[in-house]
């Protein structure tokens, strides 16, 4: 699926490079913006009437600081089960990204456009967690014991601590979406709103500790945590944005 969006993209690319006019990279603005992926900085310049180049690197930035605490079981060697608590803190989320887009407005001079591209990046996010006492419990169970909680099978390291990390998507990442404003303004001083949606791709959890099948428990993790994302938009990452642009030329 991403290499057929990829290969769309990029045939439309060199299409309408092909049919770039004379008098191209006349007009440049520079702007700021904000959205979903962030806060960033863009460079435009027009292709043709029809057609402006931004360019640009967005960057988001979350911490989750207050831990949660869950309890989990182990097999006791008499047959039984142990209950430990456990904690999860130190969530983090990046997503540091550049990207290549392409504005087609379909009336000369309005203020309406149709927007594809890409977005280049490795977007992740980062848990850390401890199992409490675990050493003790080691000594007291004569093993080095693994924890299960709901679909996860935890195996701690030797001072109790795990950790985590989703590779939320790919790093080529197509968009597309639709815009209200110019890219390039008329005047110095230009706005522009813009909806959309980035094919992010499948999402990977990376872990030492932590069994594949805890790819699941994601968005109940999420949801307790009131973590901005949820596994339903971590494939598809709906997109707004409003940028603040300044004709330099």
């Amino acid at each position: 699926m991403q290499k057929k969006l990829i290969g769309f993209f990029l045939s439309g690319i060199i299409l309408v490079s092909a049919k770039a006019q004379e008098g191209s990279f006349e007009s440049w603005a520079v702007g700021i913006n904000a959205g979903l992926y962030g806060v960033g900085v863009q460079g435009a310049t027009s292709l043709n009437p029809h057609l402006k180049l931004r360019t640009g690197f967005d960057y988001i930035s979350y911490t989750h600081d207050d831990a949660i605490t869950f309890e989990a079981t182990a097999d006791h060697p008499e047959g039984y089960d142990v209950t430990v608590e456990g904690e999860i803190s130190e969530v983090s989320l990046i997503f540091p990204n550049f990207k290549v887009l392409l504005d087609y407005y379909p009336v000369k001079n309005s203020i309406f456009s149709l927007t594809g591209g890409f977005y280049l990046g490795a977007n992740r996010t980062k848990a850390n967690g401890l199992i409490r006492n675990y050493q003790e419990l080691e000594q007291q169970l004569g093993e080095k014991p693994e924890y299960k909680y709901e679909d996860i099978v935890i195996s701690p390291n030797d001072d109790g601590s795990f950790d985590g990390k989703l590779l939320m998507g790919n790093s080529i990442k197509p968009y597309f979406g639709i815009g209200l404003g110019r890219t390039i303004p008329k005047n110095r001083v230009g706005f522009r709103f813009e909806l959309g949606m980035v094919y992010q791709g499948k999402y990977v959890l990376e872990s030492r500790n932590v069994n594949e099948e805890g790819q699941e428990w994601i968005d109940r993790m999420a949801e307790e945590m009131e973590l901005p994302f949820s596994q339903n938009i971590l494939k598809l990452w709906p997109m707004m944005n409003f940028s603040l642009s300044y004709r330099i030329k």
